[in-house]
This record gives structure tokens, C-alpha cells and sequence, in this order.
């Protein structure tokens, strides 16, 4: 990447292999893309690509889609892969400066139609019969633990607040190494595991999963798209969020409505016991106010 070939191998491939079968627009859009710097291209929406080829946004998304990936943000994804195994966290930063400029305004534009493109990815990513799946195994639970592997704590401590509200018995916690270790000492095989883990597999998230299946425990893994392939077959359901390559849209934005989603249909299912929990934080709440 430094200085030898900025450009996306990936991509150079998938456009070898698609190439005969663009058309004259497609073909301009694509010969675009191949060129560009990974550290460019992750931050290009869709309308500017097509400003910048003369075509428009819709012959983009299309070209994206010709090239064998769901859309412009996979590619833009699956191509920044390289950049996040190979660049520094604070080279990515200052690449992030760069490109974005210091306008605000524009930022916080970049920022929403970030936002916006990480929603509509995991929502593509939606599979309806997992998801159904998953609210059954969370209804069975005795106990659900909402565990937040790394930087995931917000969205497991949302998650168990959610479902907390729904009726649900949980417990949290974000913590790792031997503090994990003792706080799972009370998992029984009834409890259910609803895990956050936003990165890439490490030798602790391994380890934690063999010795949830070891227990006996469920577990609903709430992760990316490298993880539900690696973990497919080894967890009870895998519900997928997407992130941005360009880091201007937090990964969490997507697991905190599928913890919403949960616990909503929690809520739907078992609807006397969402009220009645309802009716118990209310009266906690009067109480803690001191207005009983």
C-alpha cells in the first residue's frame, strides 16, 4: 500500500473475470473504480463516482452488482480489506482527514449517507427466519447474558436493557480475560448468549464460544459478515451487521436495531410481559423519585 499500488487487487480481479459482460457506461464506471485508491474509493458515494464518469448513480450501483457484489458498499468494503490488515489505525486516521476535508458541514453530510448505507447493508444482510429464530431462543432463556467482546460494550448494555424492559431476566457484561471467566462461572446450560463482537476472530472470542457449547448454552452471535462464515455451524444464530470502510459510520449503528429487534420481538410475542415490566420500571422509577 505505501506508495506501490494503492489500487484494489480484489477488485482488479473481479473485474477481469465480469469485464465481457458490462456495457459501454458499466465498463467507463468500472475501468474507474480498478484505478482508484483504496483510500479514495471507500470514501466515494455513488454520486460522485457518477460525476466523475459521466454516467449516473444508478449505472454505479449496477456496475457494482456486475462486478459479482451486492452493491456499492461491498465493494467498497471487500476492497478496504487490505488497507485495514496492512495501514496503522492512525495512518487510516489522517487518510480519513484527507478525504474528508474540515468543512463540517460537508462532513456531517458524509457522515449521514454513511450512516445510511450501514443501515441499508445490515438490513440486506436480514435474514427474517434467523431472526425469528434467534427471538424464539431468547424467549426460552432462563437468564440471557448480552456479552460486548472489545469495543462492543454499548451495544451488549443496550441490548440487555432492552430486553430487560420486554420481561426478559439478563445479565451484562463487557468484560475479558479472568474477569469474564469468573463472571461465567454462573451460566447454566437454560441461559442464552447474545454476543457483540464487531472485529475479527481472536484467540479469547475462540476460546469463550468452545466453552459456551461446552456448557450447553445457546448462543446469538451479533457480528460482521468474516465472522458468519467462520462461525456459521458453531453458534445457534449468526445476525449480521455491517460496518464502513471508511470508519465514518460505527458498526454499532447497526447492532443496536437488531438488539431492538429483539427485544421488540420479544415484546410482540409475549406482550402481558413487556406491559407488566413496563408497569414495574414505571412504579421503580415513581419510587426512586420518591412520588409513591
Amino acid at each position: 500500500m505505501n506508495g506501490i499500488d494503492r489500487s484494489s487487487s480484489i477488485l482488479r480481479e473481479h473485474f477481469e473475470e465480469h469485464r465481457t459482460k458490462l456495457s459501454r457506461s458499466e465498463l467507463a464506471v468500472a475501468e474507474h473504480l480498478v484505478k482508484m485508491p483504496i483510500d479514495v474509493l471507500i470514501f466515494r458515494s455513488a454520486e460522485e463516482i457518477a460525476a466523475e464518469t459521466g454516467t449516473s448513480d444508478a449505472t454505479v450501483i449496477r456496475t457494482a452488482k456486475r462486478l459479482g457484489f451486492s452493491g456499492l458498499p461491498e465493494l467498497k468494503r471487500v476492497s478496504g480489506r487490505v488497507m485495514a490488515r496492512t495501514i496503522s489505525t492512525s495512518e487510516r486516521l489522517e487518510q480519513r482527514f484527507r478525504a474528508t476535508g474540515d468543512d463540517l458541514e460537508k462532513v456531517a453530510t458524509q457522515m449521514f449517507a454513511t450512516a445510511r448505507e450501514v443501515l441499508t447493508s445490515t438490513e440486506e444482510q436480514m435474514d427474517g427466519a434467523v431472526l425469528a429464530s434467534a427471538i424464539s431462543i431468547v424467549e426460552e432463556a432462563d437468564t440471557v447474558w448480552c456479552i460486548g467482546m472489545g469495543t462492543a460494550e454499548v451495544e451488549a448494555r443496550h441490548c440487555a436493557i432492552a430486553l430487560s424492559r420486554a420481561g426478559v431476566r439478563t445479565r451484562c457484561s463487557s468484560a475479558s480475560g479472568f474477569t469474564l471467566a469468573n463472571e461465567l462461572i454462573d451460566l447454566r446450560p437454560a441461559d442464552v448468549i447474545v454476543m457483540f463482537h464487531a472485529v475479527r476472530e481472536t484467540a479469547e472470542f475462540k476460546l469463550i464460544v468452545r466453552q459456551l457449547g461446552d456448557i450447553g448454552c445457546k448462543v446469538i452471535l451479533v457480528c460482521g459478515v468474516q465472522l458468519r462464515a467462520k462461525y456459521a455451524d458453531k453458534v445457534s444464530a449468526i445476525l449480521t451487521c455491517i460496518g464502513s470502510p471508511s470508519k465514518l459510520a460505527s458498526w454499532s449503528i447497526g447492532a443496536i436495531v437488531i438488539a431492538d429487534l429483539l427485544a421488540y420481538g420479544v415484546a410482540v410475542r409475549n406482550q402481558q410481559q413487556a406491559t407488566d415490566a413496563k408497569k414495574r420500571l414505571a412504579d421503580l422509577r415513581d419510587q426512586a423519585l420518591g412520588n409513591d
